[in-house]
């Protein structure tokens, strides 16, 4: 019984860390991290909020209602998207988000490497779009492989105005987090998780490499 107990308290903790640093919430925190943690605090306070509400607004609000819609009209069961079948339509939405947040950023004179993580993480989606059909590739693991990636860079390039080990480290750790929490949940092998990280990771420093340098 007390093995029970304990495999479903680790199961909650895993579900809370799954909810947590899901791909609709992770590009957020990046703006977030982007906005206060880089030299764009030097932004009015007012604009920072207010471009970090768009990104929101574009990378979890929309795709989280399409997925809600969705499950409404019965093409899918869950949000957390378990059948590979059901991915096409949020993968789609997804990519066209990442897409228009690298737009607008672009359009407001965002530096090219916060464009450029957007244009990663939607370059991911696509990639992740045409492995589903055939194989469940993490998401989480794919949207975390993204940000560390991120942090990696903007730590190599000093652009972390405190604590540079502390955000790097902490980016690698969670991807460690996060991984264990879905093998955990059983919603993906060892191999879809370690494939997510380095689609994450590549697409992400790819396009950092491209426009960012």
């Amino acid at each position: 019984m007390d093995e029970k107990r304990q495999h479903t308290a680790l199961e909650r903790v895993a579900q809370v860390l799954s909810d947590m640093f899901s791909p609709i919430v992770l590009p957020i925190y990046m703006m977030a991290v982007a906005m206060w943690v880089s030299p764009l605090v030097a932004v009015p306070e007012k604009t920072r909020f207010v471009m970090t509400g768009v990104v929101a607004a574009l990378t979890a609000v929309i795709p989280t209602a399409v997925i809600l819609a969705l499950i409404r009209l019965g093409k899918v069961k869950d949000v957390s998207l378990s059948s590979r079948s059901e991915r096409m339509i949020p993968y789609t939405v997804s990519i066209l988000c990442y897409a228009a947040t690298a737009v607008v950023l672009y359009s407001v004179r965002a530096p090219m490497w916060l464009c450029s993580f957007y244009l990663g993480a939607g370059a991911t989606s696509v990639v992740a779009a045409l492995i589903t059909g055939k194989w469940k590739i993490s998401a989480h693991s794919s949207a975390v492989g993204g940000v560390a990636a991120a942090l990696i860079w903007m730590g190599f390039k000093d652009m972390l105005l405190f604590g540079t080990p502390y955000w790097v480290s902490g980016g690698i750790v969670l991807c460690g987090f996060v991984g264990t929490s879905r093998l955990i949940l059983c919603r993906h092998t060892p191999a879809q998780v370690f494939a997510g990280y380095a689609l994450g990771a590549a697409s992400v420093t790819a396009m950092l490499l491209l426009f960012a340098n």
